[in-house]
């Protein structure tokens, strides 16, 4: 398991940083219209929810493709239930989501999760293999914390 280093910079390839920028964070809202996450761009959603929830904090995770490998759905699917079981037995609360690109070709199925502390976030996303997370503190714009 590689070491974190700065959750400010990436060893990724170029292109594939400029992927996860560009990548729409989807949320499935209680029952609202689904929500959208972009890195660096503040959400009055997520600012709504985070104030509404009164908690200084959310994470963008998932548990597919670890470290960038893609899987087959069916794998994917039972990391997800691993996740949520993970998350359940820790007491978290969040909403499911769905990362993708602009053209769709690429999903990820995803999650929020209320407030989890960017040091908190970075473990997770460490222990799920992953290359980041976005993360919001309560200005409510998402940021990637790398993980490699």
């Amino acid at each position: 398991m590689p070491s974190i280093q700065s959750p400010n910079t990436s060893q990724l390839p170029a292109a594939l940083q400029q992927a996860y920028r560009a990548a729409l964070y989807r949320v499935d809202a209680e029952g609202a219209v689904s929500q959208t996450l972009r890195v660096g761009e503040r959400s009055n959603w997520l600012h709504q929810q985070l104030s509404q929830r009164s908690t200084p904090a959310a994470c963008y995770l998932t548990a597919c493709n670890p470290w960038g490998a893609v899987l087959s759905d069916a794998a994917n699917a039972e990391r997800m239930t691993a996740l949520r079981q993970a998350l359940d037995s820790n007491g978290w609360q969040y909403l499911n989501g769905c990362g993708q690109d602009a053209a769709n070709q690429w999903r990820e199925d995803s999650l929020l999760i209320w407030g989890m502390d960017a040091a908190t976030a970075l473990l997770w996303g460490q222990q799920w293999e992953q290359n980041a997370v976005l993360w919001s503190a309560a200005d409510a714009v998402p940021q990637l914390l790398w993980l490699r």
